[in-house]
């Protein structure tokens, strides 16, 4: 579930600069600026005092395996204008209320699933062989919906929107920095 966090970015004179991420109100030092939309997984870990991160080497006859580029990040390369910043945010804004819908429909139909699960694990083993039967029937229906085809279609959208949401959002991030630099007066 994405939290939002307030704005931290400064413009020239030290005023705070509002550039909202989608295409609202007029930009500048006077127009709100809503506030900005971080993924839980994207806050920065703290790596330990001193810690190194550890050379990973490939074993032995295992090959490397080029991953295929996403489309977005074709589709979507550096932001160059404000033209272009506005249609990334519009494109950010409308996949949002995609993301989010999905997002709650896709966590509460695994919630139920964890549920079920446990429930299941629970139970005392069967005393005949109807209770034996009836027990694998269930476990079997509740494979059949864990590995159901549109649930799990749904589940790789969720991704996708949050990969390509995560993308734009850091397109236009970089652009809104770069422009923030190239504005800015240093004394």
């Amino acid at each position: 579930m994405p939290i939002r966090e307030p704005p931290q970015t400064r413009g020239c004179r030290g005023h705070q600069q509002t550039r909202p991420p989608g295409p609202g109100p007029p930009t500048g030092a006077h127009a709100a600026r809503p506030r900005k939309i971080v993924f839980e997984d994207e806050l920065p870990s703290r790596p330990l005092l001193g810690a190194k991160k550890p050379v990973v080497s490939i074993p032995g006859g295992h090959m490397l395996t080029p991953h295929p580029v996403p489309d977005y990040e074709l589709k979507y390369p550096a932001v160059s204008s404000e033209r272009e910043r506005s249609r990334y945010a519009a494109v950010f804004q409308d996949q949002y209320a995609e993301f989010l819908e999905l997002q709650q429909e896709v966590g509460s139909a695994q919630a139920k699933l964890q549920q079920l699960e446990a429930l299941l694990t629970s139970l005392p083993p069967p005393r005949s062989q109807k209770e034996a039967q009836v027990a694998t029937r269930v476990w079997r229906e509740f494979e059949k919906k864990r590995m159901d085809p549109s649930f799990l279609d749904k589940q790789a959208r969720c991704r996708y929107l949050k990969s390509k949401l995560r993308h734009l959002k850091a397109q236009i991030q970089k652009f809104d920095d770069q422009e923030d630099s190239e504005g800015s007066v240093y004394f």
